[in-house]
């Protein structure tokens, strides 16, 4: 896989984090009701963790983390690796962000890749997340899976969903489909 991805969308650019992109990762990821809905991210969240994050990136998948990228200003991250993973941050909630940003993702993975599932899952109770996820045409899969949540050092219910190359290209030829189209 290609290092130095760039996927452009009608209002962002996904891109690979940098170590410049730390101060404002850190601002918008050490805020607990960002936090509480993921696995894998501590709180408080600090610039060791976000460098801890960079260095694992660097030994993985190029596709494990984007930057969600505004004329410069990092809105959040998403990433496929294995599964699709995202976080935003609070004052960029309620704009379409993350829907729009997943979907080039999942395009540019598609079209990329001969991958045929991408998975998912959410906590209950994060309603934001499970809308994004049914609204790019993921289904529940009907299985759940205990993940610990690090952020509030507990464990917690995952419920996960899939989603189909045969049901994203369906979805995408649709007329009615509301993503826009990502320029990889």
């Amino acid at each position: 896989m290609e290092k130095n991805i760039q996927i452009r969308t009608e209002r962002f650019a996904l891109r690979p984090l940098t170590p410049d992109d730390g101060d404002q990762v850190v601002a918008l990821l050490d805020d607990i009701e960002v936090a509480r809905w993921l696995t894998v991210v501590p709180h408080p969240y600090t610039r060791a963790d976000f460098d801890g994050f960079l260095n694992y990136l660097a030994t993985t998948n190029p596709l494990g983390g984007l930057a969600i990228d505004e004329g410069g200003e990092v809105l959040g991250v998403v990433g496929l690796d294995p599964t699709l993973g995202y976080w935003l941050g609070r004052k960029h909630h309620g704009r379409g962000v993350m829907r729009e940003a997943a979907s080039a993702l999942i395009s540019h993975v598609f079209a990329t890749t001969d991958l045929d599932q991408i998975g998912s899952g959410h906590f209950p109770g994060n309603h934001a997340s499970r809308a994004v996820l049914t609204g790019l045409g993921f289904r529940n899969t009907g299985k759940i899976e205990n993940a610990h949540c690090v952020s509030r050092d507990c464990d917690e219910v995952l419920i996960k969903l899939s989603l189909s190359r045969a049901d994203w290209e369906a979805r995408a030829q649709s007329p009615d489909f509301p993503l826009s189209r990502p320029e990889s």
